[in-house]
């Protein structure tokens, strides 16, 4: 089958069909360029691309590419340099294209594509069964929830092609509803990805898949080591129980989790740079400024607080840098744990918790926060670094006019502890009369059917 191929001939016809805007003389150029290239030739012509199979496909179906492969195989020809490559399957008659092939075809080098359907057409026209035993690599990429959700109510039995899961953020999946998943599907991995960032930055969220396993490692540490280990006071309104929470939420990561110095220093592509970059560092204990970003976002929504996270510059970094907003009540705040952590495990104010604009931005600088103020005879002045940051890129950067003096967060995160101390004693602590685990309670009730809390009542 091998021949000399006419490169300048088919680039010529081709580039003449790509570029054309009139879709009548478009279609003129495509059936010039089947009658005077074989589908061979444009193959080859095609796979000299980053987008190996685009051409081709631009002007011949996904069948005659099977059967130009097919073909080439019977002639003696090597055709791995083809098939090791990922082939994206999108419509319905492409999706009965493959199902075909995997019913009456046998096992060769072809069954060896990666296969990327998209959506969920490949459950309504495909024979997933058939598929799946055929094409090993094959997988269904990017299911919403929603869509899943859809598909459950059906009762069928999906498995067959591996799938990937798109969330926005942990709180949306907790186990229970996986293990539903699992009963329909094969869950190859969940991608978390910030549904409103917007970004110069090329890190958007968990945006390499996490394996089912790691996925279910790091929402079992989140729903044991620290959603299970908030306390709540009841009678508060809906903005003194999100400050308890999240104070609570940030103290647990803090003291979780250090900065891991070394993966700073690598790429940005790097394995370790990645690993410390998402929801792994619930797992390694190590990460850097995005990733404990992006825990502190996904933790909080499992307790239905809104929390974004900003790219943006750090003065005292000299470079891009990582941090939080957050939602208290109905106020944003800048928070940034990265800058915080030491002060927080060393059991002291920071001005990098629940900032205003104002006080968050500009030079690193001394400040003293309510200065002469006293409540309950007790001085709330304390003089705390506030300050470092330049600028946040993208467009989900909120306003933020308001802050939580440092003094009372620290207070906060000190009470806390000592809710945890006395439970542990099993006294039911008598020191702080009202307030209970988190998990169980009325609050806890609530939260999880709806984010627009007015004010708690125990029932």
């Amino acid at each position: 089958m091998k021949k000399e191929i006419n490169y300048e001939l088919i680039n010529d016809l081709y580039m003449r069909w790509l570029n054309e805007r009139d879709p009548f003389i478009q279609r003129k150029i495509k059936d010039d360029i089947i009658n005077r290239i074989s589908p061979y030739e444009l193959l080859i012509y095609s796979v000299r691309f980053s987008s190996p199979f685009k051409a081709f496909r631009n002007i011949f179906s996904l069948n005659d590419l099977f059967e130009t492969l097919k073909e080439m195989q019977r002639q003696g020809e090597d055709i791995k340099r083809f098939t090791n490559q990922s082939l994206l399957i999108e419509t319905p008659e492409e999706i009965i294209t493959v199902s075909n092939f995997a019913r009456k075809e046998g096992i060769s080098e072809i069954n060896n594509f990666g296969l990327v359907f998209k959506g969920t057409n490949v459950f309504e026209f495909g024979d997933i069964k058939n598929i799946g035993e055929k094409f090993p690599y094959a997988y269904t990429n990017n299911l919403s929830l929603e869509q899943i959700e859809q598909m459950l109510k059906s009762k069928q039995d999906y498995k067959g092609i591996p799938i990937t899961i798109t969330i926005d953020n942990i709180g949306e999946l907790p186990l229970g509803k996986l293990d539903d998943i699992e009963r329909a599907f094969d869950v190859d991995g969940i991608k978390i990805v910030a549904q409103n960032r917007t970004s110069h930055s090329a890190h958007q969220g968990e945006c390499t898949p996490l394996t089912l396993r790691a996925y279910k490692q790091i929402r079992t540490v989140v729903d044991d080591e620290i959603i299970s280990k908030l306390y709540v006071d009841e009678k508060l309104d809906k903005m003194n129980i999100d400050v308890q929470l999240t104070t609570q939420i940030i103290d647990k990561i803090a003291n979780r989790i250090e900065y891991d110095f070394e993966a700073a220093k690598k790429p940005r592509f790097s394995n370790e740079c990645k690993n410390a970059s998402g929801l792994v560092g619930l797992l390694t204990r190590k990460s850097i400024c995005k990733g404990y970003s992006e825990i502190l976002r996904n933790v909080l929504s499992c307790v239905n607080i809104d929390s974004t996270v900003i790219d943006g510059v750090a003065l005292d970094e000299n470079g891009d840098h990582t941090w939080n907003q957050v939602k208290i009540g109905d106020f944003w705040f800048n928070v940034d744990l990265t800058f915080a952590r030491n002060n927080i495990c060393e059991g002291k104010p920071s001005g990098d918790l629940f900032m205003s604009d104002i006080a968050f931005y500009g030079e690193r600088r001394k400040v003293t926060f309510e200065q002469g103020k006293e409540i309950k005879g007790k001085s709330m002045e304390s003089t705390v670094m506030t300050g470092g940051h330049l600028r946040a890129y993208g467009s989900n950067s909120r306003q933020c006019k308001a802050y939580i003096t440092p003094l009372l967060t620290s207070n906060l995160i000190q009470k806390s502890r000592l809710y945890a101390e006395d439970y542990n004693r099993e006294s039911k602590s008598p020191n702080y009369k009202g307030v209970i685990p988190y998990i169980g309670s009325n609050t806890e009730r609530m939260r999880a059917n709806s984010k627009n809390i007015e004010t708690p009542t125990r029932s």
